[in-house]
């Protein structure tokens, strides 16, 4: 019996413990429903419709991924819409005359300063001249190896690496160049251009310098570079973790100096000749090549340029420059276009020696002819005072009859109406020795030796002066004898002729122009575009990989079935290139005036057509951008009916869920009382 009551009392605990378990699934199922909003999370619940929903449901995902990469390229597109609409009004400002104008406007050109106005002396035409840009001009003259005496070698640099020297005498060569001389310059930037020089005094050796700028093409240059620095950085625009314009390079600044090229600096040792003891000194960072001129050297500035640039060819460690020395001018090109150094020099001049000429003195005055008087010639005498000479020094004898005040000698013949009208009109008659170095070669050293080139210069004078020298080898004192005695005819003329005589100490002060050369542009008639895989000179990494597929790549993105749409931009593209070679022409179009007008209309030229290219990227640009919207707006709708219908199959009533949530959990809760009430159950209880 026992038994019989133990097992209907276990199988009612059974009864209960299911009837409990299945109240709690029912709430715990219907509270899910109504958290999740979902009839179920089990797939199997839904029967005959399960294949539908999984098809929704793979469907929205697809969408979703779809608007996750557009969501994700449409930010870059936009930044890249943003930097060409830049570049667009850039290159489209830049064709205004008020940035690029026509001309390079006028020059601005400095008075000569000339070292020794006694010597050298000279103005510049800057009308009837073309000059180079922020030139600074040097005119040195030195004794003509070839002409006759007097004649001087003048050499005009414009440290920049060029210069030009022709033959000039004002006494026996006039001008023939309208008005002036031209001096045409030949070699580096400024070459071709034409300065045209007056000289008011050209007799010994010495220097001038003047300068000259285009102040106009100046602030053009610096407009010119500060749009290329905007280009630079917008080309290398950074978003998020990539460079716009990189390619697949992300991590890679892809655009190095738009200005970038090879350091050019050339340095000039201004004029022709040089001293012996000149000390000459280029320094290239600091590491200094000095050459001091030995007396038995050739006095050319061209043997020491030639020195000094072995010496630095031969320098240890080799410096990664390329030298090479002509005419006078050092070429220091840099081995690689991010390598810059630093360049000086400078020049220790030698002592020069300072002459001078005594005052001349009349030693022995006319008197008239027997029997009236003794019969006397007059002599005046002078004397050349110096230790030495140098190469350039001029010597000078005037000689003059008559009266300057009275050349006809008609005030002479009213104050003396008795006396005969022969006396011969004002002449004067002047004798000139330059020291050139053929002669000082050969042995005029001092100032006997110019003493006697001086008679001989005197000898050659035409018309004869009436007046004869004391012959050659009278040392350092020079006399000058009248060829009669006083004039009887004329006793009160009592001085024959007059003397005076000039010393003009050469002055050949070397000096050393350093210039490091503008940018230079393209050929104008090839600029050389590249396409891939070729890298454009101003790449980053040009100089290390000469050809980078990865600089060409665009990015891709996956918008819909099967629809990929490639988009952005390169640094390389080809309209990038030729508004940069436009901006490059119109900077050399502002560095070198006297190649303005051809320059600066390529460059024109160059910016039309790159706003046109440019142009045409952006649209493109602009275009993605659409389709990306066009495109997020679809999915976005899409999903929005797909979400419908995916609701529809497993959506629930909320009310219906609450209401049966209620009364099934009334339900537990008084399952969960009768179970606590049988619990206390017992036969006292039962028979109360």
């Amino acid at each position: 019996m026992s038994s019989i009551t133990q097992v209907s009392s276990y199988a009612k605990y059974l009864g209960l413990v299911r009837n409990l378990t299945n109240g709690q699934n029912r709430v715990d199922t219907l509270s899910e429903q109504l958290t999740t909003g979902k009839k179920s999370t089990d797939l199997n619940a839904y029967g005959a419709e399960t294949q539908k929903l999984l098809a929704l449901r793979a469907e929205l995902t697809q969408r979703e991924a779809y608007v996750q990469n557009i969501n994700t390229a449409s930010p870059r597109v936009k930044a890249t819409d943003t930097v060409l609409n830049s570049l667009e009004k850039l290159a489209t400002d830049w064709q205004s005359s008020n940035l690029m104008p026509f001309q390079p406007g006028p020059a601005s050109v400095t008075s000569a300063f000339n070292s020794n106005p006694d010597a050298l002396k000279l103005s510049v035409n800057a009308d009837k001249s073309t000059f180079t840009q922020n030139a600074r001009y040097t005119v040195t003259s030195i004794p003509s190896k070839d002409g006759v005496n007097g004649s001087f070698d003048v050499t005009v640099t414009d440290g920049l690496g060029g210069k030009t020297t022709r033959t000039i005498n004002l006494k026996t060569v006039p001008p023939s160049d309208g008005g002036g001389y031209n001096f045409k310059i030949d070699g580096g930037p400024g070459e071709g251009a034409v300065l045209n020089l007056s000289f008011d005094q050209l007799t010994a050796a010495s220097s001038s310098t003047f300068n000259v700028s285009w102040p106009q093409a100046n602030d053009m240059r610096d407009r010119v570079e500060g749009a290329l620095r905007d280009i630079q950085q917008l080309l290398n625009e950074q978003f998020g973790d990539r460079y716009l314009f990189a390619g697949s390079r992300y991590g890679t600044e892809p655009v190095g100096d738009l200005l970038s090229q090879p350091q050019s600096t050339r340095v000039t040792l201004n004029g022709s000749m040089v001293n012996a003891d000149d000390y000459f000194e280029v320094s290239i960072d600091g590491k200094p090549f000095g050459y001091q001129v030995q007396p038995g050297d050739p006095k050319t500035v061209t043997f020491v340029a030639n020195t000094l640039n072995s010496l630095i060819q031969s320098a240890n460690p080799k410096l990664p420059i390329i030298a090479a020395a002509a005419n006078g001018v050092i070429s220091l090109i840099s081995e690689d276009p991010s390598q810059k150094f630093d360049v000086k020099a400078r020049v220790q001049n030698s002592m020069s020696i300072d002459n001078s000429m005594t005052a001349p003195t009349t030693t022995q005055a006319a008197t008239l002819p027997a029997p009236a008087g003794t019969g006397l010639k007059q002599i005046d005498s002078f004397a050349l005072t110096g230790d030495g000479v140098d190469i350039g020094d001029t010597y000078e004898i005037n000689v003059t009859v008559g009266d300057p005040e009275d050349p006809f000698n008609r005030k002479y013949y009213s104050e003396h109406p008795d006396e005969p009208e022969d006396l011969p009109p004002y002449q004067q008659y002047t004798v000139r020795y330059t020291v050139t170095e053929k002669d000082y070669n050969n042995g005029v050293t001092d100032v006997s030796k110019v003493a006697d080139m001086l008679r001989a210069e005197f000898g050659k004078t035409s018309p004869v002066p009436p007046v004869t020298i004391d012959a050659a080898g009278n040392g350092s004192t020079v006399q000058l004898t009248s060829n009669s005695t006083m004039d009887p005819n004329h006793p009160s003329r009592v001085q024959q002729f007059t003397t005076s005589v000039r010393a003009v100490n050469g002055q050949i002060d070397n000096t050393i122009s350093v210039a490091t050369l503008p940018s230079q542009a393209d050929a104008l008639t090839d600029v050389p575009y590249v396409d891939p895989p070729d890298l454009p000179f101003y790449d980053s990494e040009y100089m290390s990989n000469r050809k980078n597929s990865k600089a060409w790549d665009k990015a891709a993105v996956t918008i819909d079935d099967g629809q990929t749409l490639t988009y952005g931009v390169t640094s390389d593209d080809r309209a990038f290139q030729k508004l940069i070679s436009a901006f490059r022409m119109a900077h050399v179009a502002a560095s070198n005036p006297g190649k303005y007008e051809e320059y600066i209309t390529k460059s024109r030229e160059l910016m039309a057509q790159a706003k046109d290219e440019v142009r045409s990227v952006h649209s493109k640009v602009a275009s993605d951008l659409a389709t990306l919207e066009e495109k997020k707006t679809a999915h976005t709708t899409a999903s929005a009916t797909v979400v419908e219908r995916i609701a529809g199959i497993e959506g629930i009533d909320e009310t219906e869920v609450a209401a049966r949530l209620r009364t099934s959990m009334n339900a537990l809760e008084a399952a969960y009382t009768v179970a606590g009430q049988r619990q206390k159950l017992s036969l006292l209880n039962y028979i109360a």
